[in-house]
């Protein structure tokens, strides 16, 4: 191990930590005093930072809520619910995942059960860097819990989600980890509208009256977070994209706009 990289553990545990954690001076059999003393630091430096955590999240909530009100039948916050929330929010520091926290309880507030504890559970395993590639995914998933495929392509790479952010997602729970899946719709007419947020995709085929298209399916977890915490409009270069791959299969499409 070279001198950076200990100088770097160093720092990082001392900035982190509230005490000198330089080479030489940790010893687990050394002074207890100077122990107690580095313990000590610790509590209150971690408690301090969890605290601000916490106090970070409830701002951007009470940010995202403004004046908006409940009827008087809206329930509480459960209180399991509650201190899930909290056990998970003392531990994000980062800017962007508090905003996503703040989001979330001020969703749950105004409508309480929006939120599965399993979904407290998937968003606090998500670093930044995750959210935004989940955010990415947002722009090209099907509202009823689909990515439908480009081709049998198992990427979207010109998108941003490539084989590793498609695995990334998959390793989150919040796509379904069976690559060769298709999802079928009924198309009486030999025709249907995807309704995607922003645009319609609609498709056409001569004959088929059966719709079997090749797709990931999202999670629970991951509609739940699309349902409440998406927002944004479909990725149209995606949309043509897909219907320029049906069309290779015999379909004729339409992309058309829609507010």
């Amino acid at each position: 191990m070279t001198d950076k990289v200990a100088e770097r553990i160093a720092a990082s545990m001392t900035g982190l930590l509230g005490a000198e954690y330089g080479e030489g001076t940790v010893d687990p059999l050394g002074d207890a005093k100077a122990q107690r003393d580095r313990l000590n630091h610790r509590l209150a430096s971690l408690e301090l930072r969890r605290q601000a955590n916490i106090e970070g999240v409830v701002s951007m909530a009470f940010a995202v809520a403004g004046n908006d009100e409940v009827s008087e039948e809206t329930q509480a916050l459960d209180d399991d619910w509650l201190t899930r929330l909290v056990g998970h929010a003392q531990d994000v520091g980062n800017p962007m995942m508090q905003t996503v926290w703040g989001q979330l309880l001020a969703y749950e507030a105004d409508a309480p059960g929006s939120f599965s504890l399993r979904t407290l559970d998937a968003l606090a395993g998500m670093t930044g860097e995750d959210w935004g590639t989940w955010k990415r995914a947002c722009h090209l998933c099907f509202p009823t819990g689909y990515l439908l495929k480009l081709g049998h392509r198992h990427e979207f790479e010109e998108f941003g989600l490539g084989a590793g952010e498609i695995a990334r997602l998959q390793a989150l729970g919040l796509v379904q980890e069976t690559d060769d899946m298709s999802v079928t719709f009924y198309a009486p007419s030999k025709g249907l509208t995807f309704d995607y947020p922003g645009a319609n995709l609609i498709v056409r085929h001569p004959e088929n009256t059966l719709f079997t298209l090749p797709a990931f399916r999202i999670s629970g977890v991951a509609r739940e977070m699309l349902a409440h915490l998406g927002g944004e409009n479909a990725n149209l270069e995606y949309l043509q994209a897909l219907g320029e791959s049906l069309r290779t299969e015999g379909y004729d499409f339409r992309l058309r706009e829609t507010h």
